[in-house]
């Protein structure tokens, strides 16, 4: 394999706002892993769940947490778990760990998941090395991926004072020598919607298509699932409904549902309890009278187990979610959450599978989603299941980044 000139990876995914962006990571690496397993990864993370990386050999740096409030029109940024301090000081530090992290490790390629800059900008210092060192023997190959849609136009200009004193900018998209998409290119072009359609850009962009932590083969049985959560042997309707939004107005209204049409009683209904959901709905929701009969379920990895032997999914329109959904050829109802730049809106829209209905929160709370559930449940037929392949794009990757080390040796 081309790629055996590359020996470290350093991996930065911020992972201010939920869980996706760590699994999301978790299944580009591994799927790298399998056809490298000598490479060594390092990730730099703000997640809350680095245990996903440590129990497939993984080692992380965790970066004091920030959560991203989404929810506010402002979209603030706190401090998740250190109140005592304010933001300037902590990404004063997080920006230390990150080039101390670089320092040490001296990677052979440094990977940036989703922001160009990093949270707040704070791998600038990182992309000037790479500005410094490009194209001389100290090197390293710099790489973005992404989902496909993003939220806002990514800062493709910063500014510095060249030795003569003049004010110049260096174009951070010119740094980048890959920029991955896990998407399909027909669900959003990225050069077109936010870089600007540069046609030098447009010739480092991969469209890999859509990704999940888990292939096919890798699905587990129905057995193996129930007895792992300690489900019985019944019809599952699944729900996840995230932690933004109304949350707890859209449970009641989906329970209410499931009790007028008599659901309770043929299905177990499983509610999956996102970790970020505040304290008091988490609380709230399993006490409401009409929440009787129903499990719920704490966050576990590998939820698309669950998903592919359910016989209808109620959930967001998030990345993951929805690539599960399709992986496994579930029925589902998708109800986006509106914020940002409306990407699980738009995402959801892409989705063009007859087992997969959309509905606003409005529609659930302001009309009876009875009918809906009732139509998707009684088809015979589902959704042919999709094949995504982390195995496949990680070897694409990889030997793309061994033909561009090799290059970059000949060119010295």
């Amino acid at each position: 394999m081309a790629s055996e000139n590359i020996k470290r990876i350093l991996f930065y995914t911020h992972n201010s706002i939920g869980l996706g962006h760590a699994f999301r990571s978790l299944a580009v690496i591994t799927g790298m892993k399998r056809w490298r397993p000598d490479i060594d990864f390092l990730v730099i993370s703000g997640t809350s769940v680095p245990q996903i990386f440590f129990r497939e050999g993984i080692e992380l740096i965790k970066l004091p947490s920030i959560k991203l409030d989404i929810d506010r029109s402002d979209n603030q940024m706190i401090s998740r778990y250190l109140s005592g301090f304010d933001l300037e000081a902590i990404f004063d530090f997080r920006q230390r760990i990150i080039m101390e992290s670089f320092d040490f490790f001296q990677p052979d390629v440094f990977i940036v998941e989703h922001n160009m800059t990093g949270q707040m900008s704070e791998l600038i210092p990182v992309l000037m090395k790479k500005w410094m060192r490009k194209g001389g023997p100290v090197d390293f190959c710099l790489v973005h991926i992404c989902r496909g849609i993003m939220k806002w136009v990514p800062l493709l200009q910063i500014p510095y004072q060249n030795p003569r004193h003049r004010s110049e900018s260096i174009n951070i998209g010119a740094l980048y020598d890959f920029m991955y998409v896990l998407e399909d290119r027909s669900v959003i072009d990225i050069n077109k919607a936010f870089l600007g359609n540069d046609p030098d850009l447009e010739k480092k962009i991969r469209y890999l298509g859509k990704i999940t932590n888990k292939v096919r083969s890798e699905l587990v049985s129905r057995q193996e699932m129930l007895e792992r959560l300690g489900l019985p042997d019944r019809p599952i309707i699944l729900l996840a409904l995230g932690r933004n939004g109304q949350v707890c107005a859209v449970a009641e209204s989906l329970f209410r549902a499931f009790e007028r049409t008599g659901i309770k009683q043929s299905h177990q209904v499983v509610m999956l309890i996102d970790p970020y959901l505040d304290r008091e709905a988490s609380k709230a929701i399993p006490c409401n009278p009409v929440a009787s009969g129903i499990r719920f379920l704490p966050f576990f990895p590998d939820l698309v187990d669950l998903v592919n032997h359910s016989e209808l999914v109620i959930c967001r329109a998030g990345y993951n979610m929805v690539n599960e959904i399709l992986l496994a050829g579930a029925k589902a109802i998708l109800i986006p959450e509106s914020h940002g730049g409306g990407e699980q809106e738009l995402r959801a829209r892409s989705i063009d599978e007859d087992g997969i209905r959309v509905l606003t929160e409005d529609q659930v709370l302001a009309t009876d989603p009875d009918d809906v559930i009732l139509d998707l449940l009684n088809r015979l037929s589902k959704p042919v299941p999709h094949d995504f392949d982390k195995y496949a794009m990680g070897k694409t990757i990889l030997e793309e980044l061994g033909a561009w080390k090799s290059q970059s040796r000949r060119c010295r």
